[in-house]
């Protein structure tokens, strides 16, 4: 019984020493790229276009922020968006929002569309433009 707890003593020992090492890691492993910052309008369609901060790492909307910059006082107030403008970015990466052109293929109400190219899609707008 003795002999038991010395080893694992000893073999407890050399691995916490090892996990204590500093090890050198790959520089491509601590890189991260920045989080990019951008200006936007709120779209909602309160009608206000609420100013919102779009904060994005590698091209991925990680959250909206509103206007919190610069005097808030009653003559020169901050346009905060709302909960609704602020979470704009689940619409963005919702599954069930359009990803490509469609063309209704039935009568207007019974849901039935067809996908189509973008090319075909933006013919059909300039030809129906073009009629009225």
């Amino acid at each position: 019984m003795q002999q038991n707890r010395r080893d694992f003593l000893k073999w407890s020992s050399l691995f916490g020493g090892l996990a204590l090492t500093p090890m050198q890691l790959s520089s491509n492993l601590l890189k991260t790229s920045p989080m990019i910052i951008k200006w936007a309008g709120c779209n909602v369609n309160c009608g206000t276009k609420c100013p919102i901060k779009v904060h994005t790492q590698d091209g991925i909307i990680k959250y909206v922020s509103t206007d919190n910059e610069g005097k808030d006082e009653f003559d020169a107030r901050q346009a905060r968006a709302c909960v609704r403008g602020r979470s704009s970015r689940y619409k963005v990466y919702n599954a069930n929002r359009l990803k490509r052109p469609l063309k209704r293929v039935g009568k207007r109400g019974e849901g039935k569309f067809m996908p189509i190219s973008w090319e075909q899609a933006f013919d059909e707008i300039a030809l129906n433009n073009e009629r009225n």
